[in-house]
């Protein structure tokens, strides 16, 4: 089970950078002793949950195995489970992924392909585009990384060991940011080939303004919780309340904090049922739930260990904000973003 549940952490890693999702593992399924023997010989089963959906995360214990097995087993095994089962494999062969993808079956091998139509999320091959071709929205370490080095929180030649070590990131996925950087030629891999260190091509305004158009809002969705407990209150200050703070704009009747969709997901196992509130009502926190933990990103004059002053980073909040459709929020909004870089107007 060693290599196996090493390869459904690699699934994880894979489908947060490249889809955004939290493949959020669990233990050992339970319903194996419900499944005949040689199925549960061939086969490691394990819980998850992805994008809010309970499943079932399969791989072969040893080999691989006939495709027309291989289909009609995990048949078996997801009408006994009731929820969609996902094999997860190192490797596919064309004509396998082919028939899986005629009958639906959805699979991930980690860093090259998914397709999981149960869920809605259809076939992907990650391959390197041209620059012309780069078109989509960064993946969400990208961002982080970039925003990072707006923010000036990264040394101008930048060693990928200790950038993964500020970002919290592993090395496989420094990897993936340098390749999505190569793509938009916005990485000088020459400069410093010998050394193994990475430079920007670009800098300041004239970064933020290639890179915003394939940045992504992070807010995935927005929570409204009463009786708060400690660890809420102390979330940093976004949206309405964090813009607020630094404008002349009106406070919001209800406080809005954010939270990365991993720590949200511990966090709503503790909290009681009817704490969660469909609405805004007087006294209730308004939560974003982000693509990516705020506090992966140092706001200005932070000091190393010590909360983001309170609020969620400049780039973020722009990116939140940027689609308002209020016009004193677009006003404050434009004041805000004034000399965040070299005293220059960003998003005007």
């Amino acid at each position: 089970m060693k290599n196996t549940q090493a390869l459904f952490n690699q699934a994880g890693d894979y489908l947060q950078q490249t889809l955004g999702e939290s493949l959020l593992l669990g233990g050992a399924w339970a319903g194996t002793v419900n499944l005949p023997r040689y199925i549960a010989q061939t086969y490691d089963i394990a819980q998850a949950k992805l994008a809010g959906s309970n499943v079932l995360l399969i791989a072969n214990k040893e080999g691989a195995q006939a495709l027309p097995a291989l289909l009609k087993q995990r048949a078996l095994i997801q009408k006994e489970a009731g929820v969609p089962v996902i094999w997860v494999g190192a490797t596919l062969q064309a004509y396998v992924r082919k028939e899986m993808v005629a009958q639906r079956a959805p699979f991930i091998i980690p860093f090259k392909q998914t397709y999981l139509p149960p869920l809605g999320i259809q076939f992907r091959e990650r391959v390197l585009a041209t620059r012309a071709d780069t078109k989509d929205k960064l993946q969400v370490a990208t961002q982080v990384f970039l925003i990072n080095a707006l923010l000036k929180n990264l040394p101008d030649t930048l060693n990928p060991k200790e950038l993964a070590m500020h970002l919290g990131y592993s090395l496989m996925t420094m990897t993936r940011i340098k390749s999505e950087l190569v793509e938009h030629g916005w990485l000088d891999i020459d400069a410093y080939k010998k050394e193994g260190l990475w430079r920007l091509t670009i800098d300041g305004v004239e970064l933020w303004e290639v890179v915003n158009p394939y940045m992504q809002n992070p807010i995935r969705k927005r929570l409204w919780i009463r009786n708060p407990n400690r660890y809420i209150e102390v979330l940093p200050l976004a949206g309405f309340s964090a813009l607020a703070k630094q404008t002349m704009l009106g406070e919001p009747a209800n406080v809005v904090r954010a939270i990365g969709e991993l720590d949200w997901r511990k966090l709503e196992k503790q909290l009681d049922a009817d704490q969660l509130v469909p609405e805004a009502i007087d006294d209730a926190i308004e939560l974003e739930v982000w693509r990516y933990a705020p506090n992966r990103i140092k706001t200005p004059n932070t000091k190393e260990g010590a909360a983001n002053n309170g609020l969620v980073d400049p780039y973020s909040l722009f990116l939140c904000l940027e689609n308002m459709d209020d016009d004193r929020v677009q006003v404050a909004l434009k004041e805000f973003m004034k000399g965040q870089i070299n005293g220059r107007s960003i998003g005007a």
